[in-house]
C-alpha cells in the first residue's frame, strides 16, 4: 500500500501549523470542515456506506482518541453522508477484569467520541472482537451497550452475531471474540447460521459479511488464531461466501488497509480508525500503512471502494470485478519482440495480465526454478518481475521487487502437476496492494490472490526495461523452463476511474 508520511513528519507538520497564527489556523480549520464528495453508486438501486474499525479508544486524552477523532472528522465531512457505518470491532481498549470501567469506556466512546454521529441518524453496526469481547463478562457488556442490534444470532450468540436486512442489502456481522484466551480457545467460527441467514435472504441484491479477523493472513501476519482464522477454518467459511456470492467479506484487526481476492470474492480489511503505537510497528507496518476510513459503493456493475487519510485525501481506489479484454485482444509474445512490446508499457494505472501454456511439465532434479517470464533492469541485481515455477512440490510463483533496491518479495500459488500440459493466467493489479498478484487457470475461472508476506504490491514497482521468455537475463541456461512448447500471451486494461 502507498507509503504514508512518517510519524515524525506528521508531528512536525502539525506543530508548524499550530505556530502559523490565527489567519493560517482559520484556513486550516476551514479545510478540515469543507465537504468531501462521497463515493456513490452508479445506478438508482445501488448503496453506499463507510467502513472503518480498530481505534481501541474509549479513554480520554490518549493518542488513540486523537487519531480516532481525526478519522471521524473525515467521515463527518462526506456529502452525502453514508447510509450506515460498518465497524468490525476494537472500538474500545477493553481487556479489563472489572465490567464497570469497561462500561465507562463504551459510554465515553458512544457518547463523546461518536456524539457527532447521533444527530445524523446514521446507523453504526459494531462487531465483536478481541478488545471488545474477550470473556463472558465483556460479552455481556457488549450486549448491554448495543441493545439496538438485532437479536437474531445463533444460539448462545444473540446480541453478538446478527444480520441486518436494509432494503435490497443484507449485512451480516459474525461473532469473533479473542480466541487466544484459554476460555475461548475451543470456539469455532459459526458457518451453519451464516449459511442459513444467507439462504433466507437469497433475494438480497447486495450481500456483505463482516467479522473482526481476516480469514486469510494479511501483510505476513500468519499466526492463528491471533491474527487470522486457523487454516482448517478458512475454506469452510469461505465456501459459504462463494456459495451465496457475497460482494465482500469486511474485516479489521491488522492495522492496515488490504484487499485480497479469493475465488472471486474480495476480503477487504480496514484497521485504520485510530490505533497507533510508535516506531516501525506503529501500524502493521508503518512503512506502508496509514490511518484511514473506507468509502464503499455497490451497484449492478460491481463494488467500488476508496480510502481517505486523515487529511481527507483519497489514497487508494478499487473497482471489482476488474475489466479484462476478450481473448481476441490478447497478443502473443515472442523471444524477439517481448522487450519491444512490454518495455514501452506504462504500468501506472494499468492492470497487466499474462497467459502461459506449456507442454508436459518436468521437474529439474537439482530443484532449479523454471522461468516463464523474466523482466529485468540493468540497475537491479534481480529480476524486477519473475513469473515461473519453483519449490517442492513445484508451485506457480511470482517474484517482484515492489520497491527498487529492497530485493525480492515472493507470491506463492497452486501446485503445478507434473507430466501434463499446464496453462494459467497471472494478473498484476496495482490497485490491490499485496493482493494484486492474481492467478486463474482459465479465462472462465474466478481470480485468486497469491499468498505472500509482503506489505507492498505493485504500486511503487519500477517496470522492467528488458524481458525474456523461458529463461533468465544471463542466457538460456539461467533458470530455464524445461516444459516444451512454452507460449505466452498478454493484455492490459486501464484501472477504472472513480471520477
Amino acid at each position: 500500500m502507498p507509503t504514508s508520511p512518517s510519524r515524525r513528519d506528521f508531528l512536525k507538520t502539525t506543530s508548524t501549523l499550530a505556530l502559523l497564527g490565527a489567519g493560517a489556523g482559520t484556513s486550516v480549520a476551514a479545510a478540515e470542515t469543507a465537504p468531501l464528495p462521497a463515493l456513490l453508486p452508479r445506478d438508482s438501486q445501488g448503496r453506499h456506506f463507510v467502513f472503518y474499525a480498530d481505534c481501541c479508544s474509549g479513554i480520554a486524552g490518549t493518542g488513540n482518541e486523537q487519531n480516532h477523532a481525526a478519522v471521524n472528522r473525515v467521515v463527518a465531512r462526506l456529502q452525502p453522508g453514508p447510509e450506515f457505518i460498518a465497524f468490525p470491532g476494537d472500538a474500545v481498549m477493553g481487556y479489563l477484569t472489572d465490567p464497570a470501567p469497561l462500561r465507562q469506556q463504551w459510554d465515553y466512546w458512544w457518547n463523546t467520541e461518536m456524539a457527532w454521529l447521533h444527530p445524523r441518524g446514521i446507523p453504526l453496526y459494531q462487531s465483536t472482537s478481541n478488545h471488545n469481547t474477550y470473556d463472558l463478562a465483556s460479552e455481556e457488556v457488549f450486549r448491554q451497550v448495543h441493545p439496538h442490534l438485532p437479536q437474531n444470532g445463533p444460539e448462545g450468540q444473540r446480541g453478538l452475531a446478527y444480520a441486518v436486512r436494509n432494503g435490497n442489502l443484507l449485512y451480516v456481522s459474525t461473532h469473533q471474540p479473542d480466541r487466544t484466551r484459554p476460555d475461548r480457545s475451543t470456539l469455532v467460527m459459526e458457518t451453519a447460521w451464516l449459511d442459513q441467514i444467507l439462504t433466507q435472504h437469497a433475494d438480497a441484491r447486495y450481500k456483505f459479511v463482516c467479522g473482526h479477523y481476516p480469514v486469510f493472513p494479511v501483510n505476513g501476519y500468519f499466526q492463528s488464531p491471533q491474527w487470522c482464522f486457523r487454516p482448517a477454518e478458512r475454506e469452510p467459511f469461505w465456501e459459504v461466501l462463494v456459495k451465496h456470492q457475497v460482494h465482500a467479506y469486511l474485516c479489521s484487526h491488522i492495522l492496515a488497509f488490504d484487499v485480497q481476492i479469493h475465488r472471486g470474492i474480495p476480503q477487504i480489511l480496514s484497521g485504520g480508525a485510530g490505533t497507533q503505537g510508535a516506531g516501525p510497528l506503529a501500524l502493521m507496518p508503518a512503512r506502508s500503512e496509514y490511518l484511514h476510513c473506507v468509502e464503499m459503493a455497490v451497484d449492478d456493475q460491481g463494488l467500488r471502494c476508496q480510502t481517505r487519510g486523515v487529511d481527507g485525501r483519497v489514497r487508494e481506489t478499487l473497482t471489482w470485478p476488474c475489466p479484462f479484454p476478450a481473448s481476441p485482444a490478447w497478443q502473443r509474445l515472442t523471444p524477439t519482440d517481448c522487450t519491444a512490446q512490454l518495455s514501452s508499457l506504462k504500468p501506472a494505472g494499468k492492470i497487466v495480465a499474462f497467459r502461459a501454456s506449456t507442454g508436459p511439465v518436468r521437474v529439474d532434479p537439482a530443484g532449479t526454478p523454471q522461468t516463464l517470464l523474466w523482466g529485468w533492469d540493468s540497475m537491479e541485481g534481480l529480476a524486477t518481475v519473475w513469473i515461473g515455477w519453483e519449490g517442492t512440490p513445484l508451485r506457480l510463483t511470482v517474484r517482484l521487487i515492489p520497491q527498487s533496491g529492497f530485493g525480492w518479495q515472493v507470491w506463492s500459488g497452486p501446485v503445478v502437476p507434473l507430466g501434463v500440459p499446464w496453462t494459467g493466467e497471472v494478473a498484476l493489479h496495482p490497485g490491490l496492494g499485496p493482493g494484486g498478484v492474481l492467478w486463474r487457470p482459465t479465462a472462465n475461472a474466478p481470480w485468486q490472490s497469491l499468498s505472500t508476506t509482503s506489505s507492498k504490491g505493485l504500486e511503487d514497482l519500477t517496470w522492467p526495461r528488458y524481458w525474456n521468455i523461458g529463461h533468465g537475463h544471463s542466457g538460456a541456461d539461467e533458470w530455464p523452463c524445461l516444459a516444451p512448447a512454452l507460449e505466452i500471451d498478454w493484455t492490459h486494461a486501464d484501472l477504472p476511474s472513480h471520477a
